[in-house]
């Protein structure tokens, strides 16, 4: 088993006493001095979780060209730091890799530079689209749902007994419009007659001893959650909204065309890479099979 030197409390102080005059001392308007509470953060929880055995099993898979936010943290010299968008390279990526080869994005030109021109404002529209779409067919999904809805159950009728119709009045409940028209009664589900009568029915066995107004209360409850989930969707849909108008924001700001950084192409841990949901750009958004043979053969120039 392979041995490592063992430092003391002391002598760890002082191997940290070089950086802790940097990180505590240096100039908050330097960009690297300014990033570096942040990135040990990052770095402590990461190394945190990997040492407690609490890191990810699986890890998501990327597709070769997939475009990625990276974290590259604080860098040494003219090393590569900071968040950057970047294109994954791996062809062979899975679940259980723990880390994938990335070539980073510029929009600065540069010799060295693989010109991309427009790809990744290209990918953000292609995104955008597709959960607009997305969003357009959830509306028309809730549209159909309504219809069909209101067509089984708006017509519903209600023939109360005698005995049933005594035992609204005794409790005070009010449904002249359900006993004078025979229709559906919509319930507002803060009204007081509808509190009544859930209330009136709480110790009685009443689907025995008053079926039709066991119905009523089913059906109310049946429109009642109809519309309760309808609500939900809705205001998903409008978190979604919001989501499609950052996008919106982000295709204007990186409305330029980008460049490879083939000099620094390197592998990266998946958990560099950025928090990804349904609507970021990392993980959703993927350059043109040219573009990333493009990268290949400026790769291949450089090396050569």
């Amino acid at each position: 088993m392979q041995s490592f030197k063992q430092y003391s409390k002391s002598q760890k102080r002082q191997k940290l006493s070089a950086f802790n005059h940097v990180y505590f001392e240096g100039d908050p308007q330097n960009w690297k001095i300014s990033r570096l509470p942040d990135w040990m953060h990052f770095y402590g929880v990461q190394l945190s979780k990997e040492l407690s055995r609490k890191a990810p099993r699986y890890h998501k898979r990327f597709k070769q060209g997939t475009i990625v936010m990276v974290n590259y943290g604080v860098p040494i010299g003219d090393e590569l730091g900071g968040k950057h968008f970047g294109v994954v390279l791996s062809n062979d990526d899975n679940k259980h890799k723990k880390k994938i080869l990335v070539v980073p994005l510029s929009s600065h030109y540069h010799r060295d530079y693989a010109n991309l021109g427009y790809e990744l404002m290209d990918g953000i529209l292609k995104l955008l689209n597709d959960r607009i779409n997305e969003l357009k067919t959830q509306i028309d999904n809730h549209g159909k749902e309504i219809k069909d809805f209101i067509a089984v159950n708006g017509n519903k009728t209600f023939n109360f007994t005698d005995e049933e119709v005594n035992f609204f009045q005794k409790n005070n409940i009010n449904v002249s419009n359900i006993l004078d028209n025979h229709t559906v009664f919509w319930f507002e589900f803060k009204d007081e007659n509808y509190k009544k009568l859930i209330e009136a029915v709480k110790n009685i066995d009443i689907k025995e001893n008053y079926p039709n107004i066991f119905e009523l209360i089913s059906h109310t409850n049946k429109i009642k959650d109809f519309i309760s989930g309808i609500l939900k969707d809705i205001l998903n849909e409008q978190k979604n909204v919001h989501e499609i108008v950052g996008l919106t924001k982000k295709l204007s700001r990186y409305n330029k065309q980008s460049y490879a950084v083939i000099t620094d192409i390197r592998s990266v841990s998946k958990s560099r890479i950025t928090k990804l949901s349904h609507y970021t750009i990392s993980g959703n958004t993927k350059i043109s099979d040219s573009a990333l043979e493009t990268i290949k053969t400026q790769l291949i120039r450089r090396i050569e």
